[in-house]
């Protein structure tokens, strides 16, 4: 067959955009490549799915914006040449790589090197990922960009618009993409609230271990959150009705075991530092509503749970200058489980369900925010938060007591959907070195009913007890 001049010129021109492509998407190719290497269909699926048009699209478009990918970070770093996508350590042969303490958090390192509680048994380096929000967050954020939009992180503890108006209840432009302080970084990480409007688990299980690694107790429940305000990707856009200043709103409602069924909470966050929360529970052995104070956050979501109402998702607390301290502390790298949820999760465990027999870690660029209480009022006397460079979501979160132990670590996996930027979550290891006690959360992320749930009742403690 002959083929003419045009044709040939053609033809160069889409093999030269499809090099382009590849060039400008290396995390695509990398898993690509991995997924080959490995043969299972799970990483086969995920590369498939971060290779689709509209993925690439949108993670092209938000590294535009933001000016580089978590890939590129990676690939101008100056890396130990062994920590590459394919590489397994574990106990036995973990002292062959003396550089693995600069990227593994201590609090992992010591699962991995347990013989007893808590084991962490085999990492496996996967291929660094990208990782974004939705198109509507995108295009809200660069339009402020490109306005020229400044936003003001006060020292009262508001975010405030040019024009003096909370910034999280009156519009939907992320605030600092390159924060510059501590206090910039945690405004931008508490933006970026939950990664999609409409938030629904059912269910969302909690398996409670104890220091023997057995499962003591388990607790099972349907959980919502929404945001209120600057919503551009689903029903309805812009306010949610009857929410004037109120950031977001999330509720609880307990299915099992039988002696908590019932157990129903709700917490609409304001966005007026000087005005708490409104949260409420309702205990259904009383038949009362109980109304909490901000002080209330700090206690367990229910008996034998190490994961607290302040914790809802990973962070919760609200911004207050006065009594803490907010330190950019650091930037570099760390290995955290990839956000691959929406196809599989990363982490196996055992039989006990208490002990991860195998876990896949990618590197991952990020800030460090240090969170210091200054008055010595509250549980934690310092939160140490691994916010991603790319996402601006947590990786790792480390907990202190007020005498400076370890007390809580927290380590998810987000549900995330390449295609359209929206995440919710697949799992979440809570734990606590001390008392040596385990908290796992699996979600059963809703996706068929996000565009109808939650609902305004959702938010009103008196009509979610009657929820069935």
């Amino acid at each position: 067959m002959k083929i003419n001049r045009y044709e040939i010129i053609a033809l160069a021109i889409l093999m030269a955009s499809a090099t382009s492509a590849e060039a400008q998407t290396p995390w695509v190719e990398a898993w690509k490549t991995y997924a080959e290497s490995t043969g299972d269909p799970n990483h086969k699926k995920w590369a498939e799915l971060i290779a689709l048009p509209e993925s690439v699209k949108l993670a092209q478009d938000w590294a535009d914006l933001r000016g580089y990918t978590a890939s590129e970070l990676v690939l101008k770093a100056d890396l130990p040449p062994d920590l590459k996508p394919g590489l397994k350590i574990n106990s036995d042969n973990v002292a062959n790589y003396p550089w693995l303490k600069d990227y593994l958090p201590p609090a992992i390192m010591d699962q991995l090197m347990s013989s007893e509680w808590f084991r962490w048994g085999e990492i496996e380096i996967v291929p660094t990922n990208s990782y974004y929000m939705s198109r509507g967050t995108l295009e809200a954020t660069k339009q402020a960009v490109e306005a020229g939009r400044k936003f003001t992180a006060t020292p009262e503890g508001n975010l405030l618009t040019e024009a003096g108006e909370h910034a999280l209840a009156t519009q939907g432009a992320l605030p600092f993409i390159h924060p510059t302080n501590g206090l910039e970084l945690n405004w931008q990480f508490v933006a970026h609230g939950v990664s999609i409007e409409n938030l629904a688990f059912k269910p969302v299980t909690f398996d409670v271990c104890d220091s023997s690694n057995k499962i003591e107790r388990q607790y099972e429940g349907h959980l919502w959150w929404q945001k209120f305000h600057g919503r551009s990707d689903i029903q309805p856009l812009g306010d949610v009705p009857n929410t004037e200043g109120i950031v977001e709103g999330g509720g609880m409602y307990f299915l099992k075991p039988f002696d908590v069924r019932g157990l129903a909470a709700v917490r609409l966050r304001y966005a007026d530092a000087d005005k708490d929360d409104d949260f409420r529970v309702f205990i259904p052995g009383l038949r009362r509503t109980r109304v909490l104070a901000g002080s209330d956050g700090q206690d367990p979501m229910a008996a034998g749970l190490e994961i607290t109402w302040d914790e809802w998702r990973g962070y919760w607390l609200k911004t207050n200058p006065r009594a803490f301290d907010y330190k950019l502390a650091g930037e570099g790298f760390i290995l955290a489980q990839p956000e691959t949820g929406h196809v599989y999760d990363p982490a196996t465990r055992d039989a006990s369900r208490c002990h991860i027999s195998k876990v896949e870690l990618e590197l991952r660029p990020v800030w460090i925010l240090e969170i210091d209480d200054k008055k010595g009022d509250y549980q934690y006397s310092k939160r140490r938060i691994f916010i991603d460079k790319e996402n601006y979501y947590l990786q790792h979160e480390e907990m202190y007591d007020r005498r400076g132990n370890l007390w809580r670590v927290w380590d998810d996996v987000r549900d995330f959907d390449p295609r359209s930027g929206q995440s919710m979550w697949k799992t979440v290891l809570e734990w606590n070195p001390i008392s040596k006690r385990l908290t796992h959360l699996l979600m059963d992320s809703s996706w068929d009913t996000v565009e109808k749930e939650p609902s305004a009742t959702t938010f009103d403690i008196d009509q979610l007890r009657d929820y069935r």
